[in-house]
């Protein structure tokens, strides 16, 4: 290797295209088209008696590589595993231009992070390790950038979702999740093409948004000169193949939802959604509980998954309960006694609910459910029979016409699909699609049902008894590979784009990235002061004089310096109560608490592992450092065990700040 490259980023990057030039000029290849590797790394491993002895060709990504004299010892990883290059300088043949091969007196070439092809014989070190001993080497691709340290990795929450892809090379297990959540999506097709369902693809982009209420992505498309949405549901596509004389259909597609990022929550997401002719909701139920138990027995191979805590038996009982007994039984309101707007909105009051109240009973009972029972169905339980104000596409019950043929499928305490029995009255589907038009206006802000007039003209033409399926694929996901954030089954969450950096502007040029600046430069700032958010700087009350000053100014700056740009950006200013305004300088309040140092050590060990907080400590050690930049990069480094902890900075939302930091008294 070569020890003469520099530590900075630029310096090893300007290094190893100086060595991609090298090769240029030796008449070697550096980027070749192709590869000769005859076996996986994994398969050499587990059948070493087969193997052992013979020549092989393996490739894969440097990820170690020791010098010992005359010998060298690497590590490559393919696909499948880590396998040992047993290099010896009287083995391996001699840098060959017309062979492409290189040599152990030009091994300087080879970096860390290079893809390279070994051929050789494989055997075993004196230690026992399953190795190949290379009588040749080519490069497969060089590598100009620097892969993170081997033992930290990707330490920044927010690079480890932007650079996924070198969390993995860095921690190569991390790809199990990935690897069974598309055994998941195989699995569900295998089920449902098994029963007889057809998979076909519905219109993305639609010239207008619904099949559920929620707030859509609009675009604009110049070949028609027209508004188009990208899709928040299939269903009202798949109701119109039922009509044309399909019996069972479905598809996993992609669904946009202009709302909320949480834990379980990605605006852009896929969900398996069907329609079966001539079944009800019951049918669903039926076959909902299948297909978890399916994919549980065939692919996963286990009953039992802890979420959230629990552990949960999907191969158990599941309940089945009405959404008013649920209420009752769970949350102890008896909405059956509940029958006026004002009793309603009284409960409402009682529980605490501190949010706009809605304008009808049913949709008030919706309230009470997500506020007081969501969170206590741990095992599979089936709701069913909701109130008919929120569910505008399902069949009313006979026997209960207040209610609708509709269920929603609870695990862990977090909902995992929404079902019904489908309308298919086109007069009393008109009748509400008009109520929810007229009652609420419709726009881009709005998650009122727009009225689909040529989906009502279809209805007319006679669709036959159906129901629907929906489970959402990711919290299928999370469940099985037992995720407790979505973004670890989304290989690319989404994220706000990540601003031009400076180091950039120095590696690519300022003209090159112009373009990209001005896109970035498009998002909107929110003027509009967010009070769902705060900032808590945790000191500790030892603390004297000029150090609780340095404290809070490197935590405020440096943890403020952490959050977006458009997030953190002012309002114009904040009015007191007497009317009085001044300057805001942030729309986020700050606030100081005390805590002794036990409460601190406690307090990060805490926070740390939650993934919506952004934090910085704040020790002794870096008392002396003037510059923030400085203080991320000696943070990043830091193990606090042992370290005196002068403050703590939290940023979350107010009811994690509240959890996590309510027991502390403000600073005095």
């Amino acid at each position: 290797m070569d020890n003469t490259q520099r530590s900075d980023l630029i310096g090893q990057r300007n290094v190893r295209i100086e060595k991609v030039e090298k090769m240029k000029a030796m008449g070697i290849d550096a980027y070749p088209s192709r590869s000769l590797r005859s076996v996986s790394n994994a398969e050499i491993i587990q059948n070493y008696s087969k193997y052992e002895g013979q020549s092989v060709t393996v490739a894969g990504r440097l990820m170690s590589f020791r010098e010992h004299g005359h010998i060298v010892f690497g590590h490559i990883q393919d696909p499948t595993e880590k396998l040992q290059l047993y290099i010896k300088d009287d083995v391996l043949a001699p840098t060959d231009v017309k062979g492409q091969t290189i040599g152990f007196a030009d091994l300087e070439l080879f970096d860390l992070g290079d893809i390279v092809e070994a051929t050789g014989i494989v055997t075993k070190t004196q230690r026992g390790e399953v190795s190949v001993q290379p009588v040749t080497l080519r490069m497969l691709t060089k590598s100009i950038r620097p892969l993170p340290d081997k033992w930290a990795g990707l330490q920044d929450k927010e690079a480890k979702f932007r650079q996924r892809y070198l969390d993995l090379i860095m921690d190569p297990s991390k790809k199990g999740k990935f690897v069974d959540s598309a055994r998941i999506l195989f699995a569900i097709r295998e089920f449902l093409n098994s029963k007889g369902f057809l998979e076909i693809k519905t219109p993305v982009i639609q010239p207008l948004y619904g099949g559920t209420n929620a707030r859509p992505f609009s675009t604009y498309m110049n070949a028609l000169g027209t508004d188009f949405y990208l899709a928040i549901a299939h269903e009202l596509y798949l109701k119109r193949l039922i009509t044309a004389g399909f019996e069972n259909v479905y598809n996993m597609t992609g669904y946009f939802r202009n709302e909320g990022i949480d834990r379980t929550h990605n605006p852009e997401f896929q969900m398996l959604e069907t329609m079966t002719a001539y079944k009800n909701y019951e049918y669903n139920m039926d076959l909902t509980e299948d297909l978890y138990k399916h994919i549980a027995k065939s692919v996963m191979n286990k009953n039992v998954y802890k979420v959230g805590g629990h552990e949960i038996n999907l191969m158990g009982k599941w309940e089945r309960i009405m959404m008013i007994d649920a209420v009752k039984k769970y949350a102890g309101i008896d909405f059956y006694k509940i029958n006026t707007l004002p009793e309603a909105h009284k409960v409402l009051d009682e529980i605490g609910y501190e949010g706009i109240k809605p304008d009808n009973v049913g949709e008030s009972m919706k309230v009470v459910f997500e506020e007081k029972v969501e969170e206590q169905l741990i095992q599979p339980t089936i709701i069913f029979g909701h109130p008919v104000e929120i569910s505008p596409l399902a069949k009313r019950m006979a026997d209960n016409p207040k209610y609708v043929e509709r269920f929603e499928l609870f695990i862990g305490g977090i909902e995992q699909g929404d079902n019904w029995s489908e309308l298919n009255n086109p007069v009393e589907l008109f009748e509400r699609f008009k109520a929810q038009s007229l009652g609420k206006k419709i726009s881009e802000n709005d998650v009122a049902h727009p009225m689909d007039i040529e989906f009502i003209e279809t209805m007319e033409y006679g669709m036959p008894p159906t129901t629907g399926l929906g489970p959402g694929i990711e919290r299928f996901q999370m469940l099985f590979t037992e995720s407790e954030y979505i973004d670890d089954v989304i290989f690319f969450p989404l994220m706000r784009p990540a601003p031009v950096t400076k180091l950039q502007k120095e590696i690519y040029g300022t003209d090159a990235l112009e373009g990209n600046e001005k896109l970035i430069g498009k998002q909107k700032t929110n003027k509009v002061q967010d009070t769902s958010k705060k900032m808590v700087v945790v000191l500790n009350n030892a603390l004297e004089g000029w150090k609780v000053t340095n404290t809070v100014g490197h935590i405020c700056a440096t943890l403020g310096n952490q959050i977006d740009q458009d997030q953190f950006a002012s309002t114009d200013s904040f009015e007191f109560s007497d009317g009085v305004q001044i300057p805001a300088n942030s729309q986020y309040p700050i606030v100081a608490l005390s805590a002794n140092e036990a409460q601190l050590h406690t307090l990060f060990e805490k926070v740390k592992e939650m993934k919506e907080v952004k934090y910085l400590v704040y020790t002794k050690e870096m008392l002396e450092i003037k510059n923030d930049a400085d203080i991320s990069k000696t943070t990043a480094k830091m193990l606090f065990k042992d370290s005196e902890i002068l403050g703590l900075g939290i940023f979350a939302d107010v009811e994690t700040i509240k959890e996590t930091t309510g027991k502390f008294s403000l600073y005095k």
